[in-house]
């Protein structure tokens, strides 16, 4: 029944993401239980790097729902985190709170966050309730993750042998 500051949303797990908690109406009811200016934080695992993934369904079924949305991809690995909120100008807002930061780890990983954060831009992959295909859009990920590092392997045993690829692992 309450209303917060902040709601992080950490429920999804490579493919495991519940199809109830990627839909426009688990999203909304999130928004409903912030306060004005508040702030819903994604964490999305498995950032495909393909148009059409399921980061960019998840990411646009949020933009129908919230006014600012903005994206951070998280260095060397698949994770991208997600901000969103009805405060038009998140992006400041967050600039301003980086400089009002007074622990310098935790300014330094905020200034570095927004550096890169980037304004999603909404699309029409939304999922609802009633159409949410979030295991095939996972499943599409994992294929493309697993094709990259197979192609690696394929290329170091193509160069090197058996030898050369026994060393790398």
């Amino acid at each position: 029944d309450g209303t917060y500051d902040v709601i992080m949303v950490d429920a999804y797990q490579d493919i495991t993401i519940p199809f109830q908690m990627s839909s426009v109406e688990f999203f909304t009811l999130v928004r409903d239980h912030l306060n004005p200016g508040g702030v819903m934080v994604v964490n999305m695992n498995m950032r495909g790097q393909k148009e059409g993934s399921i980061t960019d369904y998840l990411s646009d079924t949020i933009c129908s729902v919230f006014g600012t949305v903005t994206t951070v991809d998280v260095p060397r690995s698949t994770n991208r985190v997600l901000f969103a909120s009805d405060e038009e100008d998140l992006l400041e807002t967050f600039e301003r709170n980086v400089a009002l930061e007074s622990h310098e780890d935790l300014k330094a990983v905020m200034g570095k966050v927004s550096d890169t954060m980037t304004a999603w831009l909404p699309g029409d992959r939304i999922m609802t309730d009633d159409q949410a295909p979030v295991e095939l859009l996972g499943m599409r990920v994992i294929d493309d993750i697993i094709r990259e590092e197979v192609t690696y392997y394929k290329e170091v045993y193509r160069e090197n042998g058996l030898e050369g690829l026994m060393e790398v692992l």
